[in-house]
């Protein structure tokens, strides 16, 4: 069975109202007030159990998919007074119930992505969610046993799949991509000589580069960058972005003007690593020591709002109390001004010569002022 975790999500709608979706004993959801409180929480489903996932359209609809006790996949829009849920699947047979549901936008629909356990196989499977319908199950793929779980992310048009299978003892990394229609196109794929106890993680945006993060949960395991380009559709080849005598931690994948990050989030400190355009090199690390009584806690985060626009994140480091905070600014020290062109070089130069010409002023004019 593949792993999952029960994330909470954090979502921010394009007028920057920012909301929280979480489980315990089952599926709530509060809004963030004014001052930085949680509001009352709001119910959900009390059937839900902790595989759900979360994801915000265009609009700001805010939809939710989850399992419940009785092994069915449903679909909510999470803003909806009380309204019964959409029963995606009917999964009453012991072993064959859908886990590490995922959800993605893409355009003018709703893409549930899970797992199904059948014959000792774990099949990657898709249904697309329309004007209030929904298809039929599709398998777009078989994950290699041992593999955590699959990665799904949006480009605004397509949705992107990324996942470990294994062919004739051969392990690979595989992409697939859903168009806007929902139709699966052929997919593409790479050796991967690693182990394949990894976690995916995958960013992107409209016309921007996929990025594909693959974290290892045992200690002698290293964590990997991919880059795919979905216009030669080939993968990159796999940056080692930490190694195993890194200091283990949890790892998150970001994207700030379409250069990546990976941030290391460890008992006492992080670690920024941030990577060039092309993934093939680490061109700093940055390491931020944790002060907080309240250890940051790995969730998803989902934004319309227009400050995030160049950012993008599969998972993030997210700190909880009474309210809310980010344990850095992500837009500044994972900001892309690796590579300046000559001009804006050119530029900052003048600028800083015409400020010492400045100071150099204000200090004669003091002297003269002073002057007995």
């Amino acid at each position: 069975m593949p792993y999952f975790e029960s994330l909470r999500h954090v979502v921010k709608n394009s007028m920057g109202v920012t909301y929280c979706i979480w489980y315990k004993n089952g599926l709530f959801m509060s809004m963030l007030e004014s001052d930085n409180h949680w509001g009352p929480p709001f119910l959900l489903s009390e059937n839900a159990t902790p595989d759900f996932s979360v994801s915000i359209g265009q609009d700001d609809t805010i939809r939710s998919s989850f399992v419940d006790y009785a092994g069915r996949l449903l679909f909510v829009q999470a803003c909806e007074e009380r309204k019964e849920p959409v029963v995606l699947l009917e999964s009453r047979i012991v072993g064959s119930a859908p886990y590490s549901v995922v959800l993605s936008e893409s355009k003018n629909a709703t893409n549930v992505f899970y797992v199904v356990s059948h014959n000792r196989k774990q099949l990657l499977t898709y249904q697309r969610i329309e004007n209030g319908s929904f298809t039929m199950p599709e398998v777009e793929g078989v994950i290699v046993r041992g593999c955590e779980n699959f990665s799904a992310c949006s480009d605004g048009s397509s949705t992107h799949l990324f996942f470990l299978t294994e062919i004739q003892d051969v392990n690979l990394i595989v992409h697939r991509r859903i168009n806007s229609e929902g139709k699966a196109m052929k997919p593409n794929s790479a050796p991967f000589p690693h182990k394949v106890s990894k976690r995916l993680q995958s960013v992107t945006g409209k016309g921007k580069p996929i990025y594909v993060l693959l974290s290892g949960g045992e200690d002698d395991e290293s964590t990997l960058l991919y880059r795919f380009d979905p216009e030669t559709n080939r993968f990159s080849k796999g940056l080692e972005v930490f190694n195993p005598s890194t200091p283990r931690g949890f790892d998150s994948l970001i994207m700030v003007d379409n250069y990546p990050s990976v941030v290391r989030t460890c008992n006492s400190h992080m670690l920024l690593a941030r990577v060039n355009a092309d993934a093939s090199s680490v061109l700093a690390e940055t390491k931020f020591d944790l002060t907080t009584t309240n250890p940051p806690l790995r969730c998803g985060y989902l934004s319309n709002y227009k400050d995030d626009i160049n950012f993008a994140c599969a998972d993030l480091p997210i700190i909880f109390g009474s309210g809310l905070r980010f344990p850095l600014d992500w837009r500044t020290y994972a900001s892309g001004k690796f590579e300046k062109s000559n001009d804006e070089k050119d530029l900052l130069q003048g600028r800083i010569k015409e400020l010492e010409g400045r100071v150099e002023f204000l200090e004669n004019t003091l002297r003269e002022m002073l002057r007995p």
